[in-house]
């Protein structure tokens, strides 16, 4: 079984709708943990069949290690050894997400337990950003990991950029050229927001990486043209 998971927080009118429906033609459950969203995201969620969790209170940008715990743990309550946790965000597509399924029994039957993916972050509909900060095209991320109901998990217990998943739940990677496209920075007005929602939430840098920080509004940063898919 692949369970898509995703943790959420006013997305309608966004790229909730394309991202839910990318992730619906593959998985066989999809579960979302709604952080006290004021819009009808989770309503959109429920409409391509989703199970939709919600938090006591809004986390955002405050404690993300607390709500991606919570997300695992509504994953893990539904999965057996040997089933998949599939975790995106609200703002990441996956135009070949079509190739995961049958690279998955292949992944397990040479011993490994994490499907990587790279990741573009879109600074425009057509150009990714491509610098010495931004280089998550240019390495592959753990997305997608086989569940062991035998196995204690571990975080990496900080506030911010903690993971999406347990910090032992990939021990053994499978590079799989799948891309992903997050097009959280795509719009000024986001990039803006993120700026100043992380040096709020960490002034001194000290759970990312300040530079890249101050980079987010570089009036001319290094774009190429996305040519995947």
């Amino acid at each position: 079984m692949l369970i898509g998971t995703m943790l959420v927080r006013n997305e309608a009118g966004r790229w909730l709708r394309q991202v839910l429906e990318q992730m619906a033609s593959v998985c066989d459950k999809i579960i979302v943990l709604d952080d006290h969203s004021t819009d009808d995201t989770p309503e959109i969620c429920r409409d391509y069949g989703a199970d939709v969790f919600y938090s006591d209170r809004s986390y955002w940008g405050t404690n993300e290690l607390r709500q991606r715990k919570f997300l695992w743990e509504l994953a893990a309550s539904e999965a057996k050894t040997g089933d998949w946790i599939l975790c995106l965000d609200a703002d990441e597509t996956m135009p070949n997400i079509y190739l995961l399924p049958p690279l998955l029994p292949i992944i397990k039957d040479i011993g490994c337990e994490c499907a990587a993916f790279r990741l573009y972050d879109m600074w425009d509909e057509a150009r990714y950003r491509d610098d010495d900060l931004w280089i998550g095209h240019k390495m592959h991320w753990p997305f997608c990991v086989m569940y062991n109901a035998d196995k204690e998990y571990e975080w990496q217990e900080t506030p911010l950029h903690c993971g999406r998943f347990p910090k032992n739940a990939c021990e053994r990677m499978v590079q799989t050229g799948i891309e992903i496209l997050h097009w959280g920075w795509s719009r000024e007005e986001d990039r803006k927001a993120k700026y100043e929602r992380y040096l709020k939430a960490d002034p001194e840098g000290k759970w990312g990486f300040m530079e890249q920080y101050l980079s987010i509004l570089d009036k001319n940063p290094n774009l190429r043209r996305f040519d995947g898919v």
